[in-house]
This record gives C-alpha cells, sequence and structure tokens, in this order.
C-alpha cells in the first residue's frame, strides 16, 4: 500500500486521531507490514511487548486463555489497534493473539512511537488527553462496582 493509504488507515485509529497529518505521516513511514496466515500466532501472551498492530485486512483475536479454553475473547478488525499499551509501557503481553483468517497489520514499534510523540509535542499532549478521558472513564466505572460491592447485604428478616 502508499504510504497516503498508511496515513488513511493510522488516521482512522482512535488513539491515534489526536495526531496531525504531519505527525501520522512520520509514523506511517516507519510502519512495518506482516502478514499471517489463518491460525498464525501475532504475539503470545508473556512476551515482550515492543510494539502494537494496526489491523488493515483480516481479524485479530485477541484473548487470554484459561488451560484449552479461550476466556475474554475480543476480535480486532480493519482499524483496530492491538497492543496498545505497548506502545508506551514496557511490560509483558497480558493476552494472546491469533489471526482468525488471512491478515496484514501494521507493525509499529515503540521506539518509533515515543519519537513521533517528541519530535510532535502537540500530539502528545492531544494523547495525554485522550488518555486521561480513558482513565477517568475506568475509575467511573470502579467507583460504581465498588459501591455496589461495599452496600451492605442485610439478612432476610427472621420468622418469628
Amino acid at each position: 500500500m502508499s504510504l497516503d493509504q498508511d496515513v488513511v488507515l493510522l488516521q482512522s485509529v482512535p488513539t491515534f486521531r489526536a495526531l496531525s497529518a504531519e505527525a501520522l505521516r512520520a509514523l506511517a513511514i516507519s510502519v512495518e507490514e506482516r502478514r499471517l496466515s489463518p491460525g498464525e500466532v501475532l504475539f503470545r501472551a508473556g512476551e515482550p511487548a515492543d510494539c502494537g498492530y494496526v489491523v488493515r485486512t483480516g481479524r485479530i483475536e485477541v484473548f487470554t486463555a484459561k488451560g484449552d479454553r479461550r476466556a475474554q475473547r475480543l476480535e480486532v478488525t480493519p482499524g483496530g489497534l492491538v497492543g496498545e499499551m505497548a506502545l508506551i509501557l514496557e511490560r509483558p503481553r497480558p493476552a494472546d493473539a491469533v489471526a482468525i483468517d488471512a491478515a496484514t497489520v501494521l507493525r509499529i514499534p515503540r521506539t518509533t512511537f515515543l519519537r513521533v510523540l517528541e519530535s510532535f509535542p502537540e500530539a502528545a499532549v492531544e494523547l495525554r488527553k485522550l488518555i486521561a478521558q480513558r482513565v477517568e472513564t475506568v475509575l467511573r466505572s470502579l467507583d460504581g462496582l465498588r459501591d455496589k460491592l461495599e452496600t451492605p447485604v442485610r439478612p432476610p428478616a427472621r420468622k418469628g
């Protein structure tokens, strides 16, 4: 695909919408394309995470494994980002990712992503705002869950 098509694809990813066209172009120049066959592993839980992937074609299943069973399944389709946190944090992969069908992904190395943010500080500010909004949403959800868990349960009245 052309550089312009890669920019358009990256621009469709919610995480990258905060980046200017110039920043997206700088990012697109450094992406690496990877083709996957159906059933091919993109990465496994526990592996070092040094990049994120944008799905260009096909579908990727992300899941955690419990024995022979797949739990917490998520299907990522074109325009979706797999491994978002790996773009900014150095930590092991929390899940497995496998191609459901033939797929093409763009590999975005963390070092490249961070270099783009350093070169385009306004993009870093916008990304920080986006992440802060997401964290706020998660914290509100956790507060609601905590409230439910902390509400005392009254035993049924005794008949007497």
